[in-house]
């Protein structure tokens, strides 16, 4: 009797585990993408909350086994690096807290890797990944049309395109990095992993969250999404387990009828060639102006940049002349994260995503539908995302990167079990 009471006991602590990372994923979205200060307090108390829940139930256990990854190296070395970036940092009150924000985000990581550990959390976790995407479609298309029926998602401190679709984010380009990381799990659903009563909801899910993709007119998503689609494509045309070529085929060329559809129907199209010339920030020769600037500031401090998180304050001193504004991010990740931390980061980056893409592929080759479609589909949208950040900076908004961080766990966990 005793042991079924703890077994129960687990079960509830367990779940609170996984609820506070369901909450994560529902909050962050709709909180303006979680961009200001109140909103990371937030994300910090609900992942303090899952990781209390998650020590309880271990030691209840006393089941302290770890699951390996092969993320876990080129983490501790980045750790170490941003920690001795951070006692050199130019202002460590600011590095201080940009390293908790990232220690915030690893625990997130390994969190979803031990919590979600069989076919039915992982399918449930991916669901509810691709239901929030859905939601802010639905939603962004009403706001995009005129009809909000939730005032508090009127942002008056910023001037918000009307020929952009931004559904709750303040920036449509950050609303469009989102999309282009969940794309891929439905079409991966679709493709591999389905149920043949799920796929024509699937389809319409698949055509609502490219909708938003469209009309967010951001550029340089609709190029990552097709970089990371086309990884997506070329796996399932060279795999010779998978039979479904044709369908393949097809939905590439509906997807792209459906894209020139949806441009050719809005009045946006007529705006897309000028767009960058009324957004000094969003024009290419500012940005490439601006990218200078990072590179002179990170020749300036080779070896541990200025500190995690005082790009703002450093930047000041290297901004090139001609830039209408002062620049508080780079626009380019990389830029952005080497001019903070140093040089060595590039190394731990490049390990890191070799690391995530052997480990991923391996398990495409997985008999299950359900591993590879997930797995699949969580590669795309991280594919899509590392290309989106040469010219943005999604990775430095927290809804953004908390997604990014559960599809790398999704990518790089063990195999699920069955049960």
């Amino acid at each position: 009797m005793l042991l079924t009471i703890d077994n129960r006991q687990s079960t509830i602590i367990n779940r609170i585990s996984r609820y506070s990372l369901y909450a994560l994923l529902i909050f962050t979205p709709l909180a303006r993408a979680s961009v200001q200060p109140w909103a990371i307090t937030i994300i910090h108390m609900l992942t303090l909350i899952a990781l209390t829940a998650f020590l309880l139930e271990k030691t209840m256990a006393w089941d302290w086994k770890w699951i390996k990854t092969p993320l876990d190296k080129p983490f501790i070395v980045l750790t170490v690096l941003c920690l001795l970036s951070s006692i050199f940092s130019l202002h460590r009150a600011t590095s201080q807290w940009s390293m908790i924000l990232l220690l915030n985000y690893l625990v997130i990581f390994y969190l979803t890797i031990h919590t979600f550990r069989t076919r039915t959390q992982i399918r449930k976790l991916v669901y509810f990944i691709i239901g929030m995407a859905a939601f802010l479609s639905i939603f962004g298309l009403f706001k995009y049309f005129g009809s909000n029926p939730f005032s508090w998602w009127e942002y008056t401190d910023i001037s918000q395109s009307p020929y952009r679709l931004s559904a709750t984010f303040g920036n449509p380009d950050h609303l469009a990095g989102y999309m282009e990381m969940t794309l891929p799990l439905v079409l991966g659903l679709f493709l591999l992993g389905f149920e043949r009563g799920k796929k024509f909801f699937l389809i319409y899910l698949a055509f609502l969250l490219l909708t938003a993709l469209i009309l967010s007119l951001s550029r340089g998503s609709w190029f990552a999404s097709i970089t990371g689609l086309a990884l997506m494509a070329a796996f399932l045309l060279f795999d010779r387990y998978f039979k479904r070529k044709k369908l393949v085929l097809s939905i590439i060329g509906i997807t792209l009828a459906a894209a020139f559809i949806v441009l050719s129907t809005t009045p946006v199209v007529e705006r897309i060639l000028t767009l960058t010339e009324r957004d000094p920030e969003a024009n290419l020769s500012c940005r490439l102006t601006a990218w200078g600037g990072a590179v002179r500031m990170i020749e300036n401090h080779p070896v541990l940049g200025t500190g995690p998180g005082t790009f703002a304050f450093a930047y000041t001193k290297f901004q090139p002349p001609g830039l209408s504004k002062h620049y508080t991010m780079a626009h380019n990740d990389y830029l952005h994260f080497v001019s903070e931390v140093g040089l060595p980061l590039i190394a731990i980056i490049m390990w890191m995503i070799l690391s995530l893409y052997r480990k991923g592929f391996r398990k495409l080759k997985n008999p299950s539908r359900l591993v590879r479609g997930i797995t699949l589909g969580a590669m795309s949208g991280i594919t899509a995302i590392v290309v989106h950040s040469v010219g943005d900076f999604n990775l430095h908004i927290p809804c953004n990167a908390i997604l990014f961080t559960v599809l790398a766990a999704i990518t790089t966990s063990p195999i699920p079990k069955n049960s």
